[in-house]
């Protein structure tokens, strides 16, 4: 075989792996638009572990100090880390970030125009697919550096420039001492290549950990180009953002470009020349000052591509949805909803109402007034944070959302449970007084001691709590609240049918005070000794008669 024919294998082959590269690059890509494309409108399946959660959140605590945000009470006892999970539908680590963060806001600053971005997002699905591709590309990774370094630049390792000039002034010595005497030159170059190697090598080790965060930074510059080349008009205020932004990232792409190329280089000849001049602690170095001057634009950026995830997250959301609203804001107590539910439940039942902005929910175990408070709440996040609500209409005031339903002891602290309700409660009056109207959700009151003391106490705080600007709602068990206080708040109640063979509820919101309580007949339900059941119901019946209890 003649060279030709050995050129020509050798083409051959190369031609070949390249064909096959850009096969399974093809089949990968169009892997990825059709998995985007089906999860796109769905529930969206949570395939992260509690490693991952822990790590979204690293956002959302370098900005909640600059914000209102629904505090740690609240967001527990409305389970929104299960609502947030339903909802979010990102694909990029700056997607989990920025929606965490965004959902643990108190209200939208601009809800109009996120309206206008959810509306344009959602029916243009061809400019959606190609930037969830992009977003995609960034990649998600547990523990993500890159926000780490765009909040604090200093984090970035620190590379000591002396022995790196020292080793690039030995380099172009020993070159030029080539040319003068080629022997000694020859050893010099070899002794300067083997020292560039291995402070190549441990200069690597060092800055390895931040080649990931530079990897993910290029990818989101590229989808921020993709997104300014859509023009996107629901975007117009994000798009101008991002085409500033991008103005002052070009050196600093081309380098970190320059160095993930480098780190992931085997025996090429950029490995050679960049290891012999020591050419990457250089643009190491600066690419790092190009990051602490242009930090803040950094976090811009990083803040843009996150928007616009969370925008296309409840695009597919409402489109998960059989029925939604948009809320309806009134500066008036009057708080009024039509087939509204909870956003967590298969098949919830629907409630139409309009009623005052001081209520008493009465009703049995398991009736559903904790669930209803929590659907009240829960829909006036996601109204004033999504412009979403799962109701046919919902009509309420601006404000912020509060709760103290589902309190346990601290071990911590070494608060008992009374005790942490006490502060729970002191808490939500502090913020009932403040000049911020507020809708404050309560599950039961003062659980944690007797029953007189608990009256006492639940009755005079709501007695203060109804002259207050705010919005209360109490689900409880004890109806002597309802009674002591009925010319200030309004009283609705859950009912339900039981019997020995069967539990019935209804969920439905009613007018007034329950007439009924199920606890001593939930025992005969779970069918314990029927003697034990009638002398509980006997020994009631007389305490309500007499408002004694007698001895056994």
């Amino acid at each position: 075989m003649g060279d030709i024919g050995v050129y020509g294998v050798i083409l051959g082959v190369l031609g070949l792996f390249f064909l096959l590269y850009v096969y399974f690059l093809t089949r990968w890509k169009q892997k990825v638009q059709a998995q985007i494309r089906a999860e796109y409108g769905k529930v969206p399946e949570w395939k992260l572990d509690e490693r991952d959660y822990t790590s979204m959140k690293k956002f959302y605590h370098y900005r909640k100090n600059n914000e209102q945000m629904i505090d740690d009470i609240t967001w527990a006892d409305l389970t929104m880390d299960e609502l947030f999970k339903r909802i979010k539908n990102t694909q990029s680590s700056i997607g989990d970030e920025y929606s965490y963060y965004f959902f643990r806001k108190q209200k939208n600053p601009d809800l109009s125009h996120f309206e206008e971005a959810v509306q344009n997002i959602s029916t243009d699905s061809q400019a959606r697919e190609r930037l969830q591709f992009a977003f995609y590309q960034i990649g998600r990774r547990t523990n993500n550096q890159l926000i780490d370094l765009l909040i604090e630049p200093s984090n970035f390792p620190q590379v000591s420039m002396l022995p790196v000039i020292l080793v690039t002034i030995l380099s172009i010595g020993s070159l030029i001492g080539l040319t003068i005497d080629s022997a000694y030159g020859i050893l010099a170059v070899c002794l300067s290549f083997c020292l560039g190697i291995v402070l190549f090598s441990i200069v690597l080790r060092k800055i390895y950990q931040a080649f990931e965060a530079l990897g993910m930074f290029t990818r989101m510059i590229r989808a921020a180009k993709l997104m300014v080349s859509l023009e996107l008009p629901g975007f117009k205020k994000e798009t101008e953002q991002l085409r500033e932004n991008l103005k002052v990232f070009k050196n600093i792409t081309a380098l970190a470009d320059y160095l993930v190329q480098v780190s992931r280089s085997s025996n090429s000849l950029m490995l050679i020349v960049t290891a012999y001049f020591s050419l990457y602690a250089y643009a190491y170095n600066a690419m790092v000052k190009l990051f602490k001057k242009y930090r803040t634009e950094a976090l811009e950026l990083y803040e843009t591509i996150g928007y616009i995830e969370l925008c296309i997250s409840i695009a597919s959301y409402r489109e998960s949805l059989s029925d939604y609203c948009h809320p309806t804001f009134r500066n008036k107590k009057k708080v009024e909803f039509e087939e509204i539910v909870h956003p967590l439940l298969k098949e919830p039942v629907a409630n139409t109402h309009s009623i005052g902005n001081k209520l008493l929910i009465t009703g049995s175990n398991a009736s559903g007034k904790s669930t209803f408070a929590r659907t009240l709440a829960v829909n006036a996040i996601l109204g004033q944070l999504f412009n979403t609500c799962l109701a046919k209409s919902y009509t309420f005031k601006p404000c912020h959302v509060y709760s103290s339903m589902n309190l346990k002891d601290d071990i911590v602290t070494g608060d008992s449970f009374y005790m942490a309700e006490i502060k729970s409660l002191k808490r939500l009056l502090k913020i009932a007084e403040s000049k911020e109207y507020a809708m404050i959700f309560m599950d039961e009151m003062f659980k944690g001691t007797n029953m007189v003391e608990r009256i006492a106490a639940a009755s005079t705080i709501l007695n203060e709590f109804s002259g207050l600007d705010c919005f209360i709602c109490l689900a409880t068990h004890d109806v002597e609240l309802s009674r002591i206080l009925s010319e200030r708040y309004e009283n609705y109640h859950f009912r339900e049918v039981i019997t020995n063979e069967y539990i019935s509820f209804d969920y439905t919101l009613r007018e007034g005070v329950t007439t009924g309580s199920n606890a001593i007949k939930l025992l005969a339900y779970c069918q314990y000794d029927p003697k034990i059941v009638s002398q509980a119901e006997d020994y009631a019946e007389k305490y309500r008669m007499t408002g004694e209890w007698t001895k056994l």
